[in-house]
């Protein structure tokens, strides 16, 4: 905490699944979020970027979110960057978090993959934030262009850069 630096965390991959595979034998396993808690609570001065890449995971996830003030959740990574999965975890953030959390993040190991992973997700995300917005009007709230700029602007970079700036 001292140097006033965050610490990202990326949990749950599990290393050498499948040995043959050599690096590509990596796989994915549900992590015990004990320790992050430990963290949070141990280090309030610091300010930790968790995501997590087993399913099972991300709703504790979100619940220690909303719990400290120094934790904040970003992106769908390697296993959890498919449509689907992409898609119910935005949803489940947004439900539970509003928008602070990040959406994405590049999840690029290289340069070309900004290409596809950018369009992907926020193909996948579009429609979730669709259906936020469906949900609210329905409720009676008016909504504004500028309303739907400052979100997304939150969803992909603003929340993580006023998460740094507290």
């Amino acid at each position: 905490s001292e140097a006033k630096l965050p610490l990202a965390l990326k949990v749950g991959a599990m290393r050498g699944v499948n040995p043959l595979l050599r690096t590509g034998g990596d796989g994915v396993e549900v992590a015990d979020l004990g320790f992050l808690r430990e963290l949070c609570t141990g280090f309030p001065g610091v300010k930790f970027l968790v995501t997590v890449l087993s399913t099972e995971n991300q709703h504790e996830l979100c619940v220690l979110s909303r719990k400290f003030g120094n934790l904040h959740v970003y992106g769908c990574w390697w296993f959890c960057n498919n449509p689907s999965i992409i898609e119910a975890t935005t949803r489940m953030r947004l439900e539970m978090l509003g928008t602070a959390f990040t959406c994405q993040h590049s999840d690029a190991r290289v340069l070309d993959q900004l290409l596809y992973k950018w369009k992907h997700s926020r193909e996948a995300i579009s429609p979730v934030l669709a259906e936020q917005y469906r949900k609210l009007i329905a409720a009676g709230w008016t909504l504004s262009e500028e309303d739907i700029a400052r979100d997304v602007h939150l969803l992909f970079g603003g929340a993580f850069e006023a998460f740094l700036a507290k």
